[in-house]
């Protein structure tokens, strides 16, 4: 009777664990720490939950870490026009190196244009226009985390990706955007569908490596998964107060070769990813 298969795992904590252990060395060499500004919008609590990892992480490293929440307790009533106006002071401040804005924003705010207020030089999260996109001469100036965390969690598997096929499914182009550079970097062919696509299962049965951004639990299903495929599941949903889960079914792991886990995949590598571009960015003009 042949062996059930059981996928690798591609243990994201241990490998952002090894990453922040670095940046913690690197920063205790600085004459001055690197700031990292998070603004926050609202009470949604996944996005508490992740600005608090942030946080978190900035502390192991030794990055200051500047906290904006606008809620219910403080600034409840803050407008697009506030929010642009803490975008703009927080551009100016020379102790910040990094901005993020937590999404989902409420739906109220035009998020484009809040993350186009951004200064390009402290996008950490590389969504500015001016950082989607691959210059044509040169590397990226800032590498988006989550991108940078995907490219570090194939990369750890030691297959070769040459030829093969991917898939990304993603309702956001502004990820799929971002993930086709550096995927076909590596390369592979790549294609994007939407998770609401009719035609969903018979695509990700395709894929030699399945990315998974949607995040709707239990997207996908074991049946949609090629035998032996690299399954990346980047996707997050909130269960109860306290527990995440991802897109992908835990049975997929009977046929999938690799598979990264949530939470304890993509999900600490992408913080990972995130003090790194404000520990790269610290000090520039």
């Amino acid at each position: 009777m042949a062996k059930p298969n059981t996928a690798k795992l591609i243990n994201g904590k241990k490998l952002a664990g090894a990453i922040l252990l670095e940046l913690k060395t690197n920063v205790a060499n600085l004459a001055t720490p690197p700031g990292l500004a998070a603004i926050l919008v609202g009470e949604d609590p996944a996005s508490h939950r992740y600005v608090q990892n942030k946080k978190r992480a900035c502390s192991r490293v030794g990055i200051e870490f500047h906290e904006y929440l606008c809620g219910k307790k403080c600034y409840p009533d803050i407008t697009q026009a506030g929010l642009l106006e803490l975008v703009a002071w927080l551009n100016r401040d020379r102790e910040v190196d990094g901005i993020i804005v937590q999404l989902p924003l409420p739906a109220k705010f035009d998020t484009g244009a809040v993350i186009n207020a951004i200064d390009p030089k402290k996008d950490v999260d590389g969504f500015h226009p001016k950082n989607r996109t691959q210059p044509q001469n040169g590397p990226r100036t800032i590498t988006p985390p989550l991108i940078a965390a995907i490219r570090l969690a194939l990369q750890y598997t030691g297959e070769n990706l040459a030829g093969k096929q991917a898939v990304v499914v993603a309702k956001n182009p502004v990820f799929f955007e971002s993930l086709l550079g550096a995927l076909t970097q590596q390369g592979l062919v790549v294609s994007q569908i939407k998770p609401d696509d009719p035609g969903l299962a018979a695509k990700t049965r395709d894929a030699d490596i399945l990315v998974t951004i949607a995040g709707k639990k239990k997207l996908i299903k074991k049946s949609m998964v090629k035998p032996h495929a690299i399954v990346i599941d980047a996707g997050t949903t909130m269960v109860g107060k306290d527990r995440f889960v991802g897109d992908v079914e835990p049975a997929v792991a009977e046929v999938a070769d690799w598979l990264t886990p949530v939470p304890g995949g993509i999900g600490p590598l992408t913080v990972a990813m995130l003090l790194k571009n404000t520990c790269d960015l610290h000090g520039k003009e």
